[in-house]
């Protein structure tokens, strides 16, 4: 029993061991360290040291990108130290040009403890836009406006060690030199990091003026960015910038990727990459869009609208005050008037007959003509036959191709094709005394069957269904079934037109804006327009139509 017990103790220790081992694991960049040699003519040499923090893990490296110009980097005396002063060779492969691999050599991987890596290129800094001239009031000054790359991780501490090309006399740098030398920075440089003044010294012993920027827990993807100035004289640059392309100049214009950066030094703007000529473009389009394109069009309806004061004040009002007419409904409707040659299913629109029953028509009437086999009618199963691709019907083509692979008939198709037939009744009847209109339907029933043998089949089904015809048919009995099955189906078709027009369906649906809207638009502007448009056009037209509205 005891042995089982101590067994159960070591196995609990191991995997505890284990696991915490495993929570340990990882990998940690702590801090960068960069140097950066300038020389007079803008041309640099830049050494970075890397410092990473290992722990039950395989580091091979990480990539390099987000840099400026073209490295040339010095393979050979790139290489990686840890604590115990093991030097690792490194490996630098292009990724692309602007992503570089850097990795220890041979595949070696480092697994715990701390591992530094050193590795240093050569770069044309006036050619990248970094290291140029400027003119201000302390004259000509040259620019440093330069930033390590960003890392994705947060740092400990980042420091940029800048070794200008200027010898001083004296060993410690006083105030009197950096007057000297005309030395600047930008406020939010002074502002962002810890500067120091030193010197170091040259190959043949002479004191070159270094500046050092530090700044401590920087958070993952920092924008390092140096910006400072000094005697153009010290240097021997051959860019300039600032200057407007119209001005005259031995010097050529800086490539200037980073623009806003002089308008708003050290801002997030300052580091949208945008040139010169793309800010004038951008202003221009900003000023045409907001403010010049708004001021014509205004001036242009002012101009107009005076334009029809002037007009209006010459039309004739029957009175001294106008008050606007009360638009009546159906006043434009001409009592008694009836129109004649309606299709039988915009008739059926008009007669109320529920749309299930004339929708239960079009579906048996389809079958009649050997277009499709209703295989069940309730619920609706349908079949196209075999060869059949279309019907001269243009609203029993819709309900056609309507139909789903299951059999049943979509909403929607049969919601459009009721819209078509009321769009084409509605357009005719518009300014029709509808009550007579239906009443010489119901009427005439009889005479306009021997009329319109086209659509016979769907008169005599009207007939039925007013008048309670003894000897209903066969087909009329199965579209009143196809109808009923229909009606679970789809919602509301079991309503008549009128009924379902003023529905929620009516304003959710394929109506909206359309049929419930057309009829009463098409009236209201036939007949106010033939009022309105003889005394108003000449003083509205021009402040309506030509401004664009």
């Amino acid at each position: 029993m005891g042995k089982k017990i101590l067994s159960v103790f070591i196995l609990s220790v191991f995997c505890f061991l284990s696991i915490t081992s495993l929570c340990q694991a990882g990998l940690k960049l702590r801090w960068v360290e960069v140097n950066v040699v300038l020389d007079k003519d803008g041309k640099a040499q830049i050494t970075y040291a890397v410092r990473w923090t290992c722990q039950n893990a395989n580091l091979h490296g990480f990539y390099f990108k987000g840099f400026v110009g073209s490295p040339v980097f010095d393979y050979e005396n790139a290489y990686a130290v840890d604590k115990q002063g093991n030097r690792y060779p490194l490996e630098i492969k292009k990724i692309s040009s602007k992503k570089y691999d850097i990795i220890l050599a041979g595949g070696k991987a480092f697994d715990n403890g701390e591992i530094t890596y050193f590795f240093r290129f050569a770069n044309n800094l006036q050619m990248s836009g970094n290291v140029t001239q400027t003119d201000s009031e302390f004259g000509r000054l040259a620019v440093f406006n330069w930033a390590p790359v960003q890392w994705d991780e947060g740092l400990e501490h980042e420091t940029v060690i800048v070794h200008y090309p200027v010898s001083l006399s004296s060993q410690n740098v006083s105030e009197e030199d950096l007057k000297k030398i005309k030395f600047l920075t930008e406020k939010y440089v002074n502002k962002r990091y810890f500067i120091d003044y030193v010197t170091v010294k040259g190959k043949t012993g002479e004191n070159i003026f270094t500046v050092r920027f530090h700044r401590e827990n920087l958070t993952s993807r920092y924008h390092f960015r140096i910006q400072t100035y000094l005697d153009a004289t010290l240097f021997k640059l051959t860019t300039i910038a600032g200057k407007m392309p119209w001005v005259k100049t031995d010097l050529k214009k800086a490539r200037e990727v980073y623009f806003l950066n002089r308008l708003f030094p050290g801002s997030i703007l300052a580091q949208i990459p945008m040139s010169l000529t793309a800010f004038f473009i951008i202003g221009l389009v900003v000023v045409v869009v907001f403010i010049i394109f708004p001021f014509l069009i205004m001036t242009r309806k002012h101009q107009s609208m005076l334009v029809a004061q002037a007009g209006i004040s010459k039309v004739k009002w029957d009175g001294d005050e106008w008050v606007p007419p009360k638009i009546q409904v159906g006043s434009f409707r001409k009592k008694g008037k009836i129109y004649k040659d309606l299709s039988a299913l915009e008739a059926g629109l008009l007669l109320d007959i529920p749309l299930s029953v004339l929708l239960g028509m079009i579906i048996i009437n389809m079958e009649r003509k050997k277009l499709i086999i209703a295989k069940s009618l309730d619920p609706i199963k349908l079949e196209r036959l075999p060869g059949i691709t279309t019907s001269d019907d243009p609203y029993e083509d819709m309900i056609f191709h309507a139909i789903d692979t299951d059999g049943s008939i979509p909403q929607k198709p049969v919601y459009d094709m009721f819209y078509l037939i009321a769009t084409g009744m509605e357009q005719k009847v518009w300014d029709c005394d509808l009550e007579a209109t239906k009443k010489y339907y119901k009427k005439h029933l009889d005479k306009i069957l021997k009329e319109k043998r086209k659509d016979a089949y769907y008169w005599y089904g009207y007939d039925d269904f007013y008048y309670g015809n003894r000897y209903h048919r066969y087909n009329y009995h199965r579209s009143r079934r196809v109808g009923k099955g229909l009606e679970g189906n789809i919602a509301q078709v079991s309503e008549a037109f009128s009924t379902f027009r003023t529905s929620s369906m009516c304003y959710d649906g394929p109506f909206v804006q359309n049929v419930c809207h057309d009829a009463c638009h098409s009236a209201c502007h036939s007949a106010c327009h033939s009022a309105c448009h003889s005394a108003c056009h000449g003083a509205c037209h021009g402040a309506c139509v030509s401004s664009g509205h």
